[in-house]
């Protein structure tokens, strides 16, 4: 895998909340549970390159996944970290990161699931 992780890697809890945070958008939380959809948090893997090129082609690979609402991507290159809200109705979470682990392994990035929030 591009990042190196295994399948049943973990992140720990304070990376992990720290991640969390930087990608936690609560207008994003509220919209996505006014609607049910799930949101889902992720640890970023791989060489992020720096400036706003990198957080974008990010973004527009996530908004283009089915089921993934759209402006609901949060990028944050510091801690390495990305949000989304997605239709559980439209697509399973594990649909949705197998998709974005193969658009992202043209980067080098790999994802690691950290929180789902249903």
């Amino acid at each position: 895998m591009p990042g190196g992780h295994q399948p049943g890697d973990a992140i720990d809890k304070s990376t992990g909340a720290s991640r969390v945070a930087a990608v936690s958008d609560g207008e994003m939380l509220a919209r996505a549970a006014s609607r049910k959809h799930s949101v889902a948090f992720f640890a970023i893997d791989g060489p992020l390159s720096p400036g706003t090129r990198t957080s974008r082609s990010i973004e527009e690979i996530a908004e283009a996944i089915f089921g993934v609402d759209k402006g609901s991507i949060r990028v944050s290159r510091e801690a390495a970290a990305l949000s989304l809200a997605f239709d559980p109705r439209r697509a399973t979470f594990a649909a949705i990161e197998r998709m974005l682990d193969r658009k992202l392994a043209a980067m080098r990035l790999s994802l690691l699931p950290i929180r789902i929030i249903d």
